[in-house]
């Protein structure tokens, strides 16, 4: 049989953690790293990644980085700190165990022991989670939302494509559809990359059809004086993209990021969520009406007249839209989400 050789990329293994170093200014999804984050963890550890405070990673790492369950771990004099919440380790086994908070503080990590660097980034952008459902038919083509719905913010489009980075592939629909086609069943994880947007996009095989799943950031023109009319323009396109396809959730937030759209260890200023689309199949399958939302809530009727879809403006370049989106998520059932994006974990 041979002796396993561990994989050049592995610094450490822990009793909990898989140690992956690295000094690099940007770090990217390369070909070895995206290897090992897809494979099983050994003995079911968790994959951390360590930098220092000087690194940052792009979007198609930190997608790939969350979807192998790990978590990125930055050097401090004393241990650790997480990459994303702030939050002090004393060490690296400890960069895997939830958070627990001080008194008073949020169990989530939202709100760190120690002070952290506040991000000086003054790049508005809008974050577009979206996921669609499409028939299992020949004439598919995946990629068509991403368009629409960046063009509608910034008047950008995608212009390469890859697994891994830098990305190698000239933007074409039909092309990275039929290479998701050749890896059936197999999930199909793209990234993206335009002029101002980065993406990250998912495709698999379900019972249903073929589900397509985008995570898409876009630079806003004008900065925060243009962020109501980008959001406008996206509204339409949501309304749009429910009449002519079938997307099944939507969620837009606003926030302050780099121009590069990568991820830099310190504070950013919580996202503000502006807009979300709970699309037909979603409506169908909870049963729902546009009067189970309260009064107060600015709720649209889009998509086809017999397959509608809920449009909600949530908030705006001079308010939160925080409460309207609980109160939206309690109207349907859904469990309330906190100022980072994530469930809440003081939910009822």
């Amino acid at each position: 049989m041979g002796i396993p050789i561990r994989h050049p990329l592995i610094d450490e293994v822990t009793p909990h953690v898989v140690r992956i170093d690295s000094r690099a200014v940007v770090v990217r999804l390369s070909p070895p790293l995206a290897e090992l984050l897809a494979r099983p963890a050994l003995g079911g550890r968790r994959f951390v990644l360590v930098t220092p405070d000087t690194s940052r990673l792009t979007i198609g790492l930190r997608a790939a980085l969350v979807a192998a369950g790990g978590v990125w771990a930055v050097t401090t004099p004393t241990g650790f700190r997480d990459g994303i919440t702030g939050v002090e380790r004393a060490s690296i086994d400890d960069a895997v165990e939830a958070p627990v908070a001080p008194p008073g503080q949020e169990a989530d990590g939202s709100q760190p022991a120690a002070s952290w660097e506040q991000a000086v980034a003054d790049t508005t952008q809008l974050s577009i989670d979206v996921a669609l459902l499409h028939a299992e038919a020949h004439d598919t083509v995946l990629g068509g939302a991403l368009e629409a719905l960046a063009d509608a913010v910034s008047g950008t489009k995608p212009l390469v494509w890859g697994r891994t980075e830098p990305l190698d592939h000239v933007w074409d629909r039909w092309v990275l559809t039929q290479d998701a086609r050749h890896r059936a069943p197999v999930p199909s994880r793209i990234l993206v990359e335009g002029d101002r947007l980065s993406a990250a996009v998912t495709a698999r095989v379900s019972d249903d059809g073929i589900e397509e799943t985008i995570a898409l950031t876009v630079e806003v023109p004008g900065g925060i004086e243009g962020l109501d009319r980008a959001i406008d323009r996206l509204r339409a396109a949501l309304a749009e993209l429910s009449r002519r396809s079938t997307p099944t959730f939507a969620l837009v937030l606003a926030r302050v990021g780099e121009p590069d759209r990568c991820l830099r260890p310190v504070e950013y200023p919580p996202p503000n969520p502006v807009a979300l689309l709970i699309g037909a199949p979603s409506v169908a399958r909870l049963d729902l009406d546009s009067r189970d939302f309260a009064g107060e809530q600015d709720v649209v009727v889009v998509g086809r007249p017999a397959e509608p879809a809920y449009l909600l403006t949530l908030g705006s370049a001079a308010s939160s839209g925080w409460e309207r989106l609980n109160d939206a998520l309690n109207s349907v059932g859904g469990e309330p989400i906190d100022r980072r994006g994530r469930r809440d974990p003081h939910a009822p």
